[in-house]
């Protein structure tokens, strides 16, 4: 886990160091996963892009884990899985290579912390534990007008239980050590 930490520091340092002679402007921006909203759920993140072309992000969120993620574990078919992610936490780290109010790639590190609520009717029981994840992430900024844009974004982390257990009645629910995930940002960025 700090492995991925320390190559993607070091990976973005030196992106910092290349893009220092063409230094961009700045931004600020709002954006929600919008894919929470449909789960349903919520989603607010908020970032700064530097001048240099680096974006630090921090955001919420809560929703409803779909069925088809849950129904992929062993134990599905005795427990019939029910979660809820009941609070997220997002840190992300990312370069910009066209910078603040353009479209273009962009790839970083990501930070989640989640806060789940494993339920089975089934066994007649729930539980909560909290993982967290940390890996790498990319995606591609395209602007609609100066302001508005959509960032689809992929990630792949690292997983780990840091507090509680994910089982039910002695029924485990797998948290997979490495996975991939996918989300759709929209937001409004103002530069200056």
């Amino acid at each position: 886990m700090f492995r991925i930490a320390a190559i993607v520091t070091v990976l973005l340092g030196l992106a910092g160091l290349a893009s220092a002679q063409t230094a961009s402007q700045a931004s600020v921006a709002a954006e929600a996963d919008v894919l929470a909203y449909g789960l349903p759920g919520y989603s607010a993140i908020f970032s700064a892009t530097l001048p240099n072309k680096l974006q630090f992000a921090f955001g919420i969120g809560r929703y409803e884990v779909p069925s088809f993620l849950l129904s992929g574990d062993a134990n599905n078919d005795a427990a019939d899985w029910q979660a809820t992610v009941t609070s997220l936490q997002v840190a992300r780290v990312t370069y910009r290579f066209r910078g603040a109010m353009k479209s273009g790639p962009a790839i970083g590190a990501v930070m989640l912390n989640q806060n789940w609520r494993l339920r089975s009717d089934r066994l007649g029981g729930e539980t909560r534990f909290r993982p967290l994840s940390v890996g790498l992430t990319g995606g591609y900024y395209v602007h609609v007008g100066p302001h508005f844009y959509v960032y689809p974004t992929a990630a792949f982390t690292y997983n780990r239980v840091m507090s509680g257990t994910a089982s039910v009645k002695g029924l485990a629910y797998t948290v997979e050590r490495w996975s991939p995930n996918a989300s759709l940002h929209a937001g409004w960025e103002w530069g200056r």
